[in-house]
């Protein structure tokens, strides 16, 4: 058994233990009583509208979440929000970050109908109120587009469509904000950016699989009777992502200072896309380009970037070589004698939209899995990049061959047939020797979402 499966269970198994269930509760209580006591007190000796007591209530809001008491939090979040507004005016920039975590609590809570409304409350307030662009209001409007996607996985299917349109509203509104900031040729667009990259990766994956979801996300406009053929929708989705990508590499070719390094990784991840999208004999010379440049500029390290594959799409762009090291092994010596590659690890987002890894750093409201597999299996390699296309024998470099479970956890004969479809739906970015796809025997980590 592996030490990540190993560990997985022990953690299973020690929070399971109704011991350690009570200890957890009795601490929580314990800081509750301190908290409770603490807001009291500020009341007796300030009275109770003083703002003083804002930040006390946040706190005591986050101890009622954490405890699962979500209408105490709710309840103690709206006494916070009402004191700033009796102190400063209805609409003030001092509000938005406790009209945040009410939005979280009321996700937490998985009480996503109260959630939409505060998110649609919010979101006029962003766009209709907000007066000055400040790098404030980029993070807000992120910050609502990555709940809208928390959405997609946890809110009603029924809603899901209406959670992928308000995000990428939102996010290209903050792209607008960021751009009248900083200017269009600015390197602080390009986290803003890849979200938006993201986002259309994840319209295609629901696409793709179809459903009423794929559906929805086909209309012309929402309730249209008419919808765009797979294929036209596809190509929409990859030109966006190829738009997108051709601004990052604009704007490192366009800086005072050259950005060679930069515009590298903007042509790495293009290679990226266009394996997302199946554009393979694309993918084989812009993989090759971005290896060429890389490895005029680090020689004798270029290697140790491509020396295992990357599950697609990467949760983040990096602008340099050393960023993109695996975080573990950034250090030369532990990149040059690592005797073996260590396991992929892949996480299901959830119920709603398990095809798909997470992809924000947000803390669903169900974080434990069920069931985890150890798949083996292999990529294979391109030895001439013009033979292959005039052959096309080796189209899959990017996707399992012969994929096999090696070990299971959790799992009945059922999921097992599913984990084995599944894992053939990832893509990956492929080990690179001389910019060219090698063969190569990988092993991923699989762990699925809770309740499937």
């Amino acid at each position: 058994m592996t030490s990540q499966l190993l560990t997985l269970t022990l953690f299973l198994t020690f929070m399971s233990s109704p011991v350690l269930a009570q200890r957890l509760s009795s601490l929580g209580n314990e800081k509750l009583e301190i908290a409770t006591s603490y807001v009291q007190e500020l009341e007796e000796n300030f009275g109770q509208y003083e703002r003083v007591l804002v930040e006390p209530l946040v706190d005591l809001a986050g101890l009622y979440t954490s405890t699962g008491r979500y209408i105490e939090a709710s309840r103690t979040l709206d006494r916070a929000i009402q004191i700033l507004r009796r102190d400063s005016g209805l609409y003030t920039r001092d509000q938005i970050p406790y009209v945040q975590k009410k939005i979280e609590n009321f996700a937490t809570a998985l009480d996503w109908e109260n959630a939409r409304q505060q998110m649609e409350h919010i979101s006029w307030l962003y766009l209709r109120k907000s007066k000055i662009a400040d790098p404030l209001l980029v993070e807000d409007l992120l910050h609502l587009s990555d709940m809208h996607i928390r959405g997609v996985n946890e809110d009603f299917e029924f809603y899901q469509s209406y959670h992928f349109r308000h995000a990428m509203r939102l996010n290209w509104s903050a792209l607008r904000v960021a751009e009248l900031i900083y200017g269009k040729e600015d390197e602080r667009l390009i986290p803003v950016m890849y979200n938006l990259i993201k986002q259309y990766h994840l319209q295609q994956v629901a696409v793709e699989r179809g459903g009423s979801l794929g559906y929805q996300l086909r209309e012309y406009f929402p309730g249209s009777d008419w919808v765009r053929e797979r294929s036209e929708i596809k190509n929409y989705f990859y030109y966006m992502g190829r738009r997108l990508l051709n601004q990052i590499v604009s704007i490192y070719s366009k800086s005072e200072l050259l950005h060679t390094e930069g515009l590298a990784m903007a042509i790495l991840y293009t290679a990226d896309w266009q394996v997302l999208f199946g554009r393979h004999d694309e993918a084989l010379k812009t993989y090759f380009e971005a290896y060429d440049q890389l490895e005029s500029l680090y020689p004798n390290r270029v290697h140790l970037l491509f020396r295992q594959p990357k599950l697609l799409p990467l949760e983040k762009f990096y602008g340099s070589m050393e960023s993109a090291m695996t975080a573990g092994e950034k250090d030369e010596e532990s990149l040059v004698n690592a005797i073996s590659a260590r396991p992929i690890s892949f996480v299901e987002w959830g119920r709603g939209f398990p095809h798909a890894r997470q992809p924000y750093d947000l803390i669903n409201s169900i974080t434990i899995e069920t069931t985890e597999a150890l798949f083996s299996f292999n990529l294979v390699g391109v030895t001439d990049i013009e033979r292959w296309m005039e052959t096309r024998r080796a189209q899959n470099f990017d996707r399992a061959i012969d994929a096999r479970i090696v070990e299971l956890i959790g799992g009945s004969a059922k999921q097992r047939e599913i984990l084995e479809r599944r894992v053939q739906r990832l893509r990956f970015r492929p080990k690179l020797i001389d910019g060219l796809p090698q063969d190569i025997e990988v092993l991923l980590e699989y762990k699925m979402a809770p309740g499937l």
